[in-house]
């Protein structure tokens, strides 16, 4: 759910410059115009009218991001072709962020401020070296075109890079983009990968290393993640880490004997709490997210947990028919929320506790609305892990009534 729908009105708050040059332009940044001390109220009102729908009293804690600025450690960026064709020798070619409540269209970047303080450098050297070569940008109206998308990766406490150039199927000099790529990030792993789809997607049915190992590494509460260029893993790193903090207060609290992580990547928040329990499960549908999620617990000496790659909603109903005695359920789900099919299984599992964790509060409630005839809801706090964004984090704990 929007900010922009809460009932709080933008005359509440103070007018500031925004940061960046493009914002009203940009469909990256919409709260920039607001100090962050006033998104952090607008956000915690849109939490609270929300959870007014299920009669929530309590004071919901609304914690900030330890970064308000340079804190994503993943982007997408679009390429886009310039109709009519410049004459005069005009920039040929678009490379950067959606225009805001566009789809289609696409603006240069000179700065950003989400990720890192040298992407614009990126942006500048591949848009570079995309013209020199005369690379055709991928048009989403004629679905014809060669350059789709740029996909960059962080690691916020390794500084490693990944960076994956997303293409139609077809030639192009490898050696001199991976030369446009190191001339910014030395150590860059360097991808591409073929979508040959007509979705607006930075997804690759094929996928080549040009260089590097082909993957990333990040550390989180003292842990090292492999991140896969597919594999999800929370936008904001040290955001994260508070997040999964908060998780482990809560089960550390309750001891489970067998912990289930649903929808849990490469296995960031089931290694987290990998400690706090005998046994724990993690079920993700991506299977490289689950070969990372695997590799990552070897990596980290973690022996006392396994991972499935399957559906959710295919494979939870299965635990609940076998009647697996699972103590803590931990699910974090797509924006959509539970899947419809989830939903009952998961109350015939009837663990004794869950947590839950969303990226859209708004489908937050409508599941927990569903699961309140077996769960009273105990906690419920908020984490920013998207300033100057409408969105939020939240997460909840629920207890079995019976």
């Amino acid at each position: 759910m929007s900010v922009s729908s809460s009932l709080t009105t933008e005359s509440e708050f103070t007018a500031i410059d925004p940061r960046c040059a493009h914002f009203g332009e940009c469909g990256g940044c919409r709260l920039q115009d607001i100090s962050y001390e006033d998104q952090l109220k607008k956000k915690g009102a849109v939490l609270k009218e929300l959870l007014d729908r299920i009669e929530w009293q309590t004071e919901i804690p609304l914690h900030p991001s330890p970064d308000s600025w340079y804190y994503r450690n993943k982007m997408e960026f679009s390429f886009q072709d310039v109709y009519p064709v410049p004459e005069n020798g005009g920039d040929p070619m678009l490379l950067g962020l959606k225009v805001r409540n566009r789809w289609d269209r696409v603006m240069n970047l000179t700065e950003c401020h989400l990720m890192n303080e040298d992407v614009s450098k990126l942006l500048d050297s591949v848009h570079a070296w995309a013209v020199e070569h005369k690379l055709a940008p991928y048009n989403l109206h004629k679905h014809k075109g060669f350059l789709r998308h740029l996909v960059v990766r962080h690691g916020k406490n390794t500084g490693d890079r990944l960076v994956n150039l997303v293409t139609t199927k077809g030639e192009f000099p490898a050696d001199s983009f991976v030369k446009a790529v190191r001339s910014v990030y030395p150590k860059a792993t360097v991808l591409h990968g073929i979508h040959e789809g007509k979705s607006d997607h930075a997804f690759a049915e094929k996928l080549e290393t040009l260089a590097g190992d082909g993957f990333l590494t990040e550390k989180v509460l003292g842990k090292t993640y492999r991140v896969s260029p597919y594999a999800f893993f929370q936008t904001n790193t040290r955001g994260a880490e508070f997040l999964y903090g908060l998780i482990r207060d809560w089960v550390q609290d309750i001891r489970p004997n067998t912990l289930l992580d649903l929808y849990c990547g490469n296995g960031g928040i089931a290694l987290s709490l990998a400690d706090l329990a005998e046994r724990v499960m993690g079920v993700e549908v991506i299977a490289e997210a689950v070969d990372d999620a695997r590799h990552n617990a070897e990596l980290n000496g973690v022996k006392n947990a396994e991972f499935m790659a399957a559906k959710v909603e295919d494979l939870l109903p299965g635990f609940a028919a076998q009647s697996v005695d699972v103590d803590v359920v931990v699910a974090d789900p797509p924006r959509s929320g539970l899947h419809p099919k989830a939903v009952p299984a998961l109350k015939e599992l009837s663990p004794a506790w869950i947590v839950y964790v969303s990226c859209n509060p708004k489908a937050m409630v409508e599941d927990l609305r569903r699961l309140s005839e077996l769960y009273d809801v105990r906690k419920i706090e908020g984490v920013d892990m998207f300033p100057h964004t409408d969105h939020m984090e939240s997460v909840a704990l629920l207890q079995r009534i019976y």
